[in-house]
């Protein structure tokens, strides 16, 4: 006997944090119908994305597995389906035989799609390890999770909110951020426009940021680093940036400051193709006009938010590399993700055949919140 269709009120399973878009299912006869975006979400009120819309193909798609696979070989045989008591069975054994000091657990993206709010799957998961003694890895480490750690080893941990953007900044910057993939920051960088802040976006191609912008800097893709330095480089060579904060906040700053007196503008444009002049007038700008405050984006989600308290830009938190070509660089290459990575390797001690080693300032947590910034994750 069919059943009537009804509407139940959930979280978008496709999000990356932290957008966690509100979501109405329809669902009759036990199968989803029809998802659309919740309007009584306080959040993002009414918007799903084109992946929140797509999600439905997930529940109930003809070609999801629904049982275990299993290949007796590896490479040589065809996966055939097996049931679950011999699938627990061969799990159970391959445990053993390796012992739980050489067994991990890896939990995919995808187990998250049915339950992305409460995340049981991961829960259980975790829980087992710690019952038997094996590694468990979280996939955060090959989304935002590596960029979340290098911001914590450069003590960027407290963070500030959408909503003091909204009502506080006067310079935002939208780095690599997209508001196709970070929706729910949208009203509120329309709140903080007509208050009269300037928007400005860093990007590899237009996006639909750059539409709202004041400013946009069309950057080479992997070289915001270079850019970085080279805001660094102005914003100290030119004294530019708040002594009280650097000397009660920050460890390691004279070490930095000497980092970047080789990354001049002119260099940062033959690495970036944005003109120098633009480089050292946003390092201007970027120091002068208080609050400001920097989204940084990243995949499908925010990696983190730095906003502009410091007075030095929010990158001066951070490890970065040597400019190309020199020994230092060899190890690490200026790109997004690799950059992230190099942020959460252990601290290297500089060399003499290292002259250009990273440098890295530790911010000293803060424990002042107020409208000159601090750290925001959208």
């Amino acid at each position: 006997m069919s059943q009537s269709t009804r509407t139940v009120r959930t979280m978008c399973p496709m999000n990356c944090h932290p957008t966690l878009c509100g979501m109405l299912v329809e669902v009759r006869d036990g199968e989803v119908v029809a998802v659309r975006g919740d309007e009584d979400n306080p959040d993002s009120r009414g918007f799903l994305c084109v992946r929140g819309q797509a999600s439905r193909e997930i529940v109930g798609n003809p070609k999801r597995l629904l049982r275990p696979l299993v290949r007796d070989r590896h490479r040589e045989d065809p996966w055939r389906e097996a049931n679950w008591d011999e699938t627990l069975d061969l799990t159970a054994d391959r445990i053993a035989k390796a012992g739980r000091e050489a067994t991990a657990l890896w939990i995919g993206h995808g187990s998250l799609a049915n339950n992305y709010g409460l995340s049981v799957g991961g829960q259980l998961c975790a829980r087992f390890a710690n019952l038997y003694g094996c590694q468990y890895w979280s996939p955060a480490m090959v989304c935002w999770g590596l960029g979340g750690f290098g911001v914590g080893l450069t003590g960027a941990l407290e963070i500030n909110t959408k909503e003091d953007m909204a009502a506080n900044s006067e310079l935002i910057l939208m780095w690599g951020a997209n508001l196709a993939s970070q929706p729910d920051i949208a009203r509120h960088l329309i709140a903080a426009r007509k208050r009269g802040a300037r928007l400005a976006t860093i990007d590899v191609r237009q996006t639909e940021t750059v539409v709202q912008s004041d400013e946009f800097f069309a950057i080479r893709p992997g070289s915001d680093a270079a850019l970085a330095l080279a805001m660094m480089h102005v914003i100290i060579g030119e004294g530019l940036y708040d002594g009280g904060f650097i000397a009660g906040h920050t460890l390691g700053f004279d070490e930095l400051a000497r980092h970047v007196r080789q990354f001049s503008p002119e260099w940062a444009a033959r690495e970036t193709g944005i003109a120098a002049h633009r480089i050292a007038a946003f390092a201007h700008d970027y120091a002068r006009i208080k609050p400001a405050m920097i989204v940084l984006g990243g995949s499908s989600c925010t990696r983190a938010v730095t906003a502009g308290r410091p007075r030095v830009p929010s990158p001066a938190c951070r490890r970065w590399s040597a400019p190309t070509g020199s020994p230092a660089a060899d190890s690490v290459r200026v790109t997004p993700r690799s950059r992230m990575a190099a942020a959460s390797q252990p601290s290297r001690q500089p060399s003499a055949a290292s002259p250009a080693a990273m440098y890295r300032t530790r911010c000293r947590r803060s424990r002042r919140r107020s409208a000159t910034g601090g750290f925001a994750c959208c």
